[in-house]
């Protein structure tokens, strides 16, 4: 007798509490497959990577799509407008990725305050040698600024609440009450706190509002010897005029687990320069973030095919009128 579940349809491998939780309930049409959408067609709901193309040809040929969940708080690969006329729900994880997200982007402005990955690859490499190039800066008097205080960025700011910092964020949608409560300074120009600190880390999503928030006018406006750190979506920041920054000495550093396009290109001219800490687009990467993840994209999966309104629902004005 055909198994008569729901078929969900993934491009990446499933955790496997989540793919324990889903199993239960519904039929998983997972990796390997013969070409990138092979079973499209037949899926009743899809969990999405990064990579997945969320647009209106997809939903069209996903002719029995009702949901569509994206792993991980970005879904800038999701055209929810799209998603809406085609009658699909989208839906987030927004919750799951916060603590391994920021605790990722604090890793990243220790490696490069301390250079630590710079001495790992010296001392692999050279030998033992306690060179110039090698000395780091003590957090004790910096100031970090924080670009974007949603759950991350505020996540950010407890985390280094221990390192006698001035922390100042910047965000027009967060209540200045909001950011005061926290023990941070509220800064309304984005260019006026990018010119009062020392260490720059980026959270916010991104949209045509954001696209290179970052550029080159942005970057002059940190001091000299700045570093900025990017953990939130690659587009955010103008490459081209990172690159300038950081080999005209403007910037000390850059930490950068995102890209634009992903995967970055092997010649990317920032993967060459020392003062550059490159990662894979991990920060969320964690055992314990993965699980968040997956178990709340399955969870709102599977509420959507019983009916059940999700959480992270990001086009709720579809409801009344989604596919079924």
């Amino acid at each position: 007798m055909p198994d008569s579940r729901p078929i969900i349809w993934t491009d990446s491998e499933i955790q496997p509490d989540a793919k324990e939780l889903l199993l239960a309930h519904a039929t998983l049409d997972g990796l390997p497959r013969s070409e990138p959408q092979a079973g499209l067609e037949t899926a009743d709901a899809v969990i999405a990577s990064a990579l997945f193309p969320g647009v209106a040809a997809t939903f069209a040929r996903a002719a029995r799509l009702k949901v569509v969940a994206r792993v991980g708080i970005g879904y800038d690969n999701i055209n929810v407008d799209e998603a809406s006329a085609a009658g699909v729900c989208a839906v987030n994880t927004p919750d799951a990725p916060t603590e391994s997200t920021a605790e990722f982007a604090v890793g990243l402005m220790f490696s490069l305050m301390r250079k630590i990955p710079l001495a790992d690859r010296r001392l692999k490499t050279a030998g033992w040698k306690l060179e110039p190039a090698l000395q780091g800066n003590d957090f004790v008097g910096k100031t970090l600024g924080i670009v974007g205080f949603g759950r991350i960025g505020r996540r950010v700011a407890e985390i280094v609440g221990g390192l006698k910092m001035r922390v100042l964020a910047n965000d027009p949608y967060i209540p200045v009450t909001e950011i005061t409560s926290r023990g941070v300074e509220p800064v309304a120009d984005l260019h006026a706190l990018l010119a009062q600190s020392d260490l720059v880390t980026v959270h916010v999503p991104l949209s045509p509002l954001t696209r290179h928030l970052i550029d080159a006018k942005a970057l002059a406006a940190i001091p000299r010897g700045g570093i900025l750190i990017n953990s939130a979506r690659g587009g955010l920041v103008d490459p081209a005029a990172l690159l300038e920054a950081l080999r005209s000495g403007h910037l000390a550093g850059a930490g950068l687990d995102v890209w634009s396009p992903e995967p970055t290109e092997p010649g990317n001219q920032l993967l060459a320069l020392e003062n550059v800490v490159a990662t894979p687009h991990m920060a969320a990467y964690t055992k314990e973030g993965r699980k968040r993840s997956h178990m709340a994209a399955v969870q709102q999966v599977l509420m959507v095919l019983k009916g059940e309104r999700p959480p992270s629902l990001l086009n709720p004005e579809i409801w009344d009128r989604r596919r079924q």
